[in-house]
């Protein structure tokens, strides 16, 4: 089962621009576009790849890892470039939070990523250019697509038959790193590559930062995390795989019609065991903008501001009315996460918030925010609702149009590698 919407709304601030040195680019390694990626860019983010992966940044893994590397560089900036054409764009007050999920997912504290970065001599750009990548990219998914995607009766009907019937079949709990074979051409030095990560995972490299620096599916921004599945849901081969796993083993690369898979087994339940209750909460976040430096003087009419707003406005409806009709406020609204899956300040922060109430407003770097909900739904997994199934299927139909759609746009991008 795909995840529900599980981000926070997290988006970054910049593309992948060319590293600067002394007012040298350096040599370029690959241009996509109008957009270059420079041996600087290249360096810097194998660098980051090696030491979130807890590899040795020694020459034989960098030339191992290179190649894939880049193919992700590439991706990232098709895919930013395509969320500017339709204006999505990212703010810094967003690629914080992005970073505060990535330390808790991979429990450290506050601050640690970027302390680690600046230690290494990694620009913290490097990371923050693949949140955006990410998180644009679905938002373009999801605004360009969602309101197309249409579910039948039929379809829907079957769906729920088969959820019924999960009860009944051993459960996984998974995490996957994808490569994508574009062509044929790329089998066997995608094959290659897939064996030496598995080869590198077993000998004590971390699974989840591999996921997230080299993983080509969409899974790769919760570092690889896909959820509870029924065995039905897997394909053929991937079923087979994974029914002779362990817990906390991974399966040898397996090819599908799309790439290579390595599919980690986090843990496993047997046919008729709960997985457990959830809440789907949907909210606004608002942003009062304020510039640096801060003082009591322009941070509390700010705050003052926030708190009019949050009671003035006992819905969501009323309170996007009144950000309209002033162009300084910012809003996005954020659908359907998983309370489970808050980093632990959004959770105490909005977790117990009831529908139409607004959190105390807090400053960020880059204002005051508010958080306001819209809606909570209470979820189990063991008697979905007809809501629940069709916005699964929904996030499915998603998740395959993005696949296609970035298909199509490499086969039609002007992309030149230099060797």
């Amino acid at each position: 089962m795909q995840k529900l919407l599980k981000l926070l709304f997290i988006t970054s601030c910049l593309i992948s621009l060319p590293s600067f040195a002394n007012g040298e680019i350096g040599r370029i390694v690959a241009v996509i576009e109008d957009k270059i990626i420079s041996q600087a860019d290249l360096d810097h983010r194998l660098k980051l790849a090696i030491l979130s992966s807890g590899l040795e940044n020694t020459a034989a893994n960098r030339k191992q890892l290179e190649t894939q590397v880049l193919r992700v560089m590439i991706d990232e900036l098709l895919k930013i470039n395509k969320a500017k054409q339709f204006d999505i764009r990212a703010s810094e007050n967003d690629i914080e939070q992005a970073i505060k999920e990535i330390e808790h997912r991979n429990h450290m504290e506050e601050g640690t990523l970027k302390r680690l970065l600046q230690s290494n001599n990694i620009p913290l750009k490097i990371l923050k250019n693949q949140m955006e990548a990410d998180i644009v990219w679905r938002e373009y998914i999801q605004a360009r697509y969602y309101n197309s995607v249409q579910i039948s009766e039929r379809e829907l009907d079957r769906a729920i038959e088969k959820f019924a019937q999960k009860k009944d079949q051993p459960q996984f709990l998974l995490a996957e790193i994808f490569l994508d074979v574009d062509n044929p051409s790329q089998q066997e030095e995608v094959k290659k590559r897939a064996w030496e990560f598995v080869n590198k995972i077993r000998s004590g490299a971390n699974f989840s930062a591999i996921a997230q620096q080299f993983s080509q599916a969409a899974s790769a921004a919760q570092s690889g995390d896909i959820d509870w599945v029924a065995a039905d849901q897997l394909d053929p081969l991937l079923k087979t795989a994974i029914e002779r796993l362990n817990v906390d083993n991974i399966t040898d690369p397996i090819r599908t019609q799309y790439g290579y898979h390595i599919l980690l087994l986090r843990d496993k339940r047997a046919a008729g065991e709960s997985l457990g209750k959830d809440t789907l909460i949907s909210f606004i976040q608002t942003l009062f903008p304020l510039n640096q430096p801060f003082t009591q003087d322009n941070i509390a009419p700010l705050m003052n501001k926030a708190r009019t707003f949050a009671n003035n406005a006992k819905s969501c409806a009323v309170l996007s009315t009144l950000i309209k009709a002033d162009e300084n406020i910012q809003m996005r609204e954020v659908k359907k996460l998983s309370v489970a899956n808050l980093i632990p300040q959004m959770r105490n922060l909005i977790g117990s918030l009831n529908v139409g109430e607004s959190s105390s407003p807090v400053l960020s770097d880059a204002g005051v925010i508010m958080f306001t909900v819209c809606e909570k739904q209470d979820i189990n997994p063991d008697n979905l609702s007809k809501d629940q199934v069709r916005s699964i299927l929904i996030e499915d139909k998603l998740n395959n149009l993005a696949k296609g759609e970035l298909r199509e746009m490499k086969r039609r991008a002007h992309i030149d590698i230099r060797s």
